[in-house]
């Protein structure tokens, strides 16, 4: 091997090692009822058509994600959903979004996932899942709070959502991160030749 491939391995391996190392004590942010257990909307403000909508306490089962409750979601003709501003954030720091959600399989529907005005997902007439799909995003946050946001349409029946989070990730996963981008750059410099 030569003097610069070692030295780009060298690059990569100091990379991983210093993003995982000790992180900083970043706070975790403060996402409110995110798993809907007090159960109502506290913490949420809803918004648009907010026809059938509304938190279910079953108990354990599977239309609860985790906990004891979940919210329904059954706006028809048009989008209905909920926003909460979520505090405690790092600017320039990445965060875990995490979206446990259920869909019935009913046309039309729609499902949505937004942050600080990116749209993370926009899932149209998802088929039916017998188990709760569990979508997760790396997001950065660009002040000291966010806005996350849900939209939601389901003419026929209910999407269900549960267990939302919002979390500094694992040093592992970042470590992960610093090598995929690392291994990035030398592949790239490796075709520029």
């Amino acid at each position: 091997m030569n003097a610069r491939i070692v030295g780009s391995l060298v690059a990569a391996v100091g990379l991983a090692v210093a993003v995982a190392g000790p992180a900083h004590a970043a706070p975790q942010p403060v996402l409110v009822n995110g798993g809907f257990e007090t159960g109502d909307f506290t913490g949420w403000t809803q918004s648009g058509n907010t026809t059938f909508n509304g938190v279910q306490c079953p108990g354990p089962g599977p239309s609860v994600f985790q906990g004891n409750c979940s919210a329904f979601f059954g706006p028809i003709g048009t989008l209905g959903g909920m926003f909460q501003v979520v505090t405690g954030l790092l600017a320039g720091d990445y965060y875990t979004l995490t979206t446990p959600w259920l869909p019935d399989g009913g046309t039309p529907s729609e499902f949505q996932v937004i942050f600080n005005g990116v749209t993370l997902l926009d899932s149209n007439n998802r088929a039916a899942s017998a188990s709760y799909l569990v979508p997760s995003f790396t997001v950065r946050a660009t002040g000291t709070s966010a806005t996350l946001a849900f939209n939601f349409r389901d003419d026929p029946g209910f999407l269900l959502l549960d267990g939302v989070s919002l979390q500094v990730p694992e040093p592992a996963s970042m470590a992960l991160l610093g090598l995929g981008l690392a291994g990035m750059g030398f592949v790239r410099r490796r075709a520029a030749k």
